[in-house]
């Protein structure tokens, strides 16, 4: 009898093994379909974190290329371009081919950003340091979690990118590199202003009165620019002839004569063929070296606040017009160089055009970035070394940078002729206030020394 009963016990156990083996499957195929799932997930945060870093790096390019910073235009009427670009750039990067679907719309005049659907905010509270936030949410479908319920998980990523000037505090961590080897003076050719105001820069020559004095481009204790916006009443837009100077001469014969220096090298260049001669004979402070200073990028940098320099003896004309012209592609009859708009009006937005000697793109097309856009110092204006030679180096207070369209080159003396784009100040919003970011600076706009980058994502 006993052995009946273990036989219907044995019996009813028949099965179980593909039950459980079944349920395995079950459990097998749906922890693969949900490993499938997230990974998919996982993807697609990637990529829409991508289209935010892409769409508030846009954001702040536009602040550059409109240049709030020198007053060129408000925030208010930056905020729609900015967040057009941005809306625009950011839609070009789909998440699993889904579009992110960033409206221009969708953007607050303040932080914090929309808390529905992709969009952004604008940040200006830091001085010389616009930002921009850009927020992507998309739900993405799912495909194995739906048996459970789950058919769509929501995606939320942010971004936040900067229009930099590299100020901070003024101090040895604020430089700008792929500087022009000339130091300019801190004097603003087309303003004066009583010799006691705060903006008078009374190491200017003054004017024959003697009661007025150039204005600062750049306030060296406030940081603010003395004259913003469009010419004539603001600094964007003049137009300068920039004539090589002699650091031993005992005055400063016009407000916009530069100081020609050596920038050391360091061995790091990129450099047009017009400069091969010159970088291979390049190893020592000579005109060779001044002249490569000219033509080609070097990662030397100068430094905010006090900052050390080798001036040069001598106004160095011919290697500054052999230098500019093989810079921007200047032909023997002065023509064949990249042109800008406002060499026929004082409009904006700025609009650059090839010439014919450009070397990436045809005569006559329009282009973002030109080898004529320039940035150079902004010193006190101090007679750097009076007598008749320089010493070896010498210290400078550098108050700014100010980036110009070099137009062209000639007489008299090898005057560089330019116009002023933008200003950057050496005093304004620091790392503390919120801005400054570590992230890798990208140039926004060609030799401008606004660097755009992102803060946070």
């Amino acid at each position: 009898m006993s052995e009946r009963a273990g036989k219907r016990r044995h019996g009813s156990e028949r099965g179980v093994s593909l039950v459980l083996v079944a349920l395995g499957l079950i459990l097998l195929l749906a922890t693969a379909g949900i490993a499938v799932d997230l990974a998919t997930l996982y993807v697609a945060r990637n990529e829409a974190q991508r289209a935010a870093d892409a769409a508030a790096l846009a954001g702040a390019d536009k602040f550059v290329g409109t240049d709030v910073s020198s007053g060129l235009m408000t925030p208010l009427e930056a905020e729609p371009l900015a967040a057009e670009h941005a809306a625009e750039v950011g839609n070009d990067n789909l998440i699993i081919g889904r579009n992110p679907d960033l409206s221009a719309t969708n953007f607050n005049s303040a932080c914090p950003p929309p808390t529905t659907g992709s969009g952004g905010c604008f940040n200006f509270s830091i001085p010389n340091d616009p930002q921009v936030t850009v927020v992507v949410q998309k739900s993405m479908p799912t495909y194995f979690m739906r048996f459970f319920g789950i058919k769509s998980v929501p995606v939320s990523v942010t971004a936040t990118a900067e229009a930099y000037i590299p100020e901070g505090a003024v101090g040895p961590t604020s430089t700008v590199q792929c500087l022009k080897p000339w130091l300019l003076p801190n004097c603003d050719p087309y303003h004066q202003v009583p010799s006691a105001d705060a903006n008078a820069n009374t190491l200017c020559p003054a004017n024959s009165s003697g009661t007025e004095d150039y204005a600062y481009f750049v306030n060296p204790t406030t940081g603010a620019i003395v004259n913003p916006g469009l010419t004539p009443d603001g600094v964007v837009g003049e137009s300068l002839t920039i004539k090589p100077g002699n650091p031993s001469s005992s005055s400063i014969s016009a407000p916009s004569q530069f100081w020609p220096v050596f920038l050391p090298s360091n061995g790091t260049f990129t450099c047009p063929a017009c400069a091969s001669a010159d970088k291979t004979s390049s190893t020592s402070n000579s005109a060779s070296l001044y002249r490569e200073n000219i033509e080609c990028c070097s990662t030397t940098s100068i430094t905010c606040g006090t900052a050390t320099v080798d001036p040069i003896s001598g106004d160095m004309t011919g290697p500054t017009g052999q230098g500019v012209d093989c810079l921007i592609h200047e032909g023997n009859s002065g023509t064949g160089q990249d042109t800008i708009s406002l060499q026929n009006s004082f409009t904006t937005p700025f609009i650059m055009y090839a010439g014919s000697n450009n070397p990436y793109y045809p005569a006559g097309t329009q282009i973002s970035t030109s080898d004529s856009l320039v940035t150079l110092p902004l010193y006190d204006g101090q007679v750097l070394c009076p007598g008749n030679s320089c010493p070896t180096s010498v210290s400078v207070d550098i108050t700014g940078f100010l980036q110009l369209f070099i137009s062209s080159e000639g007489s008299p003396q090898h005057s560089v002729y330019a116009y002023i784009l933008s200003i950057a100040s050496c005093v304004g919003g620091s790392d503390a206030d919120g801005g400054g970011g570590t992230g890798t600076p990208i140039p926004a706009v060609g030799g401008s020394p606004v660097t755009v980058r992102l803060i946070h994502n």
